[in-house]
């Protein structure tokens, strides 16, 4: 079994380690994008052990994905927006409402 020391990037989760890369396993653990190392599991687990709601809450600040590199974050948003629809038992409106809103955010954290 791997433990968090195989994935450092999941070591911030401490405790909850072992628990969350069972899930990232479960869902295939892909990326959500090829220059940053989170995974489709991470979005889960924000939604169901962390309460994130929104886009923002999740790739601004569970993963911090949009102050590292705001590009990948506006480029894994839809995916993002899907996870979280499935999970949260959204519509595709809610989908694109949060698309929105994030590509108004996140259009500030873009550099010219």
């Amino acid at each position: 079994r791997e433990t968090s020391d195989d994935k450092p990037e999941l070591a911030e989760y401490g405790t909850n380690a072992p628990e969350l890369i069972a899930l990232c396993e479960n869902v295939g653990d892909k990326l959500l994008h090829p220059y940053l190392s989170y995974r489709i599991g991470q979005v889960q687990w924000a939604v169901r052990r962390e309460m994130a709601r929104t886009i923002e809450d999740v790739l601004s600040r569970r993963l911090r994905a949009l102050p590292l590199d705001a590009r990948a974050a506006v480029e894994m948003a839809p995916q993002v927006a899907h996870i979280m629809a499935l999970e949260l038992g959204r519509d595709e409106d809610w989908e694109k409402q949060q698309m929105s809103n994030f590509r108004e955010l996140a259009l500030r954290h873009l550099l010219k």
